[in-house]
């Protein structure tokens, strides 16, 4: 998750990157420019290297017999700078804004899935302890019938004796009654616990489904930087309905 967070975020500034690099005006008149502070500068060319082209001009006579020049037959093209588009700049905002989101959401799904896993294993322990104290309860029983049967099997018993049997039933009794108040405490215990587990597992689910439209939507926007298409970056933003609803489902 953390590999993935780095990956998005590197991806993200490099479009930006990219697209503010991108800005710099481009002269398609086939010559090699230099570029001083965004302003395209004419490279030096050899006078050797220079063609002018030769042009006739055409004298036109008018009604009174004067002659006028025309414009030239033939003349350089030159085309003049054209800019980057406007909305790669915002598909570069959008996607950095994307990148961070997606890096965000591996983390909360990383820790969503960790407390899970220590969730489930301090559920465990806890009914572990349940099981303890039942054993525990039930061996108090045991001895107390055992007690209670000798107390009224044995005949000619002496009253000292007898009172010893009711005395140690009575502790019996009084620790049976512990243990059960105990587990029935480790039982509440127990239950919380599971349903925080509960709520980690499903928020760590939820998450998950979320993540997965961001990436669709970072994948989009690449896309859409390279084929220059406005609506693959359309798309990609609309995925985002998903994401959200998965995030708020997941709580």
């Amino acid at each position: 998750m953390i590999t993935f967070a780095l990956v998005t975020l590197t991806l993200g500034f490099s479009i930006w990157f990219w697209v503010r690099k991108s800005d710099k005006p481009i002269l398609d008149d086939g010559l090699h420019h230099s570029f001083t502070d965004g302003v395209a500068t004419p490279p030096k060319i050899e006078q050797s290297h220079i063609k002018v082209p030769i042009v006739a001009s055409v004298q036109v006579g008018d009604a009174t017999g004067t002659a006028h020049p025309t414009q030239p037959a033939a003349a350089e093209n030159v085309t003049a700078g054209r800019p980057a588009e406007g909305w790669l700049n915002w598909l570069a905002l959008s996607t950095t804004i994307i990148a961070i989101l997606a890096a965000f959401m591996s983390l909360e799904v990383s820790r969503g899935a960790t407390m899970a896993v220590l969730s489930s294993g301090d559920e465990t322990n806890i009914w572990g302890q349940y099981q303890a104290k039942s054993v525990k309860e039930h061996t108090f029983q045991i001895s107390k019938a055992a007690l209670e049967l000798q107390l009224s099997a044995i005949q000619g018993m002496s009253p000292e004796t007898a009172d010893k049997y009711r005395n140690t039933i009575k502790k019996y009794d009084e620790e049976i009654k512990r243990y059960k108040d105990e587990k029935d405490e480790i039982q509440e215990k127990a239950k919380a616990t599971g349903k925080k587990k509960e709520k980690f597992h499903r928020l760590s689910a939820g998450l998950t489904n979320s993540l997965v439209f961001l990436q669709v939507a970072i994948v989009l926007s690449s896309i859409a930087m390279i084929t220059r298409r406005k609506y693959i970056w359309y798309v990609g933003l609309f995925s985002l309905v998903g994401w959200l609803y998965f995030f708020i489902m997941s709580f």
